[in-house]
């Protein structure tokens, strides 16, 4: 049975819904299976574990906060 896995930033619950419904959608029309033998997982990962050329992304999101607040000034 398909699995599907998506890694990525944390998102409200409505929007799961449409993304996991989105591709059931699209599975089950490729591999001609019903909706419910097609799992879908979503893991949600925190900026402060996910790392982008060596640098966390929350330092990153920080760093581009203090650059744009103090550029205002």
């Amino acid at each position: 049975m398909p699995t599907i896995i998506i890694e990525g930033p944390s998102i409200g619950t409505d929007k799961k819904r449409k993304l996991v419904s989105s591709l059931t959608s699209v599975v089950s029309d490729i591999y001609e299976w019903p909706y419910e033998r097609i799992i879908v997982g979503i893991h949600e990962n925190p900026d402060e574990n996910i790392a982008r050329g060596g640098v966390l992304l929350s330092d990153k999101k920080e760093d581009n906060f203090q650059k744009t607040f103090f550029k205002r000034r």
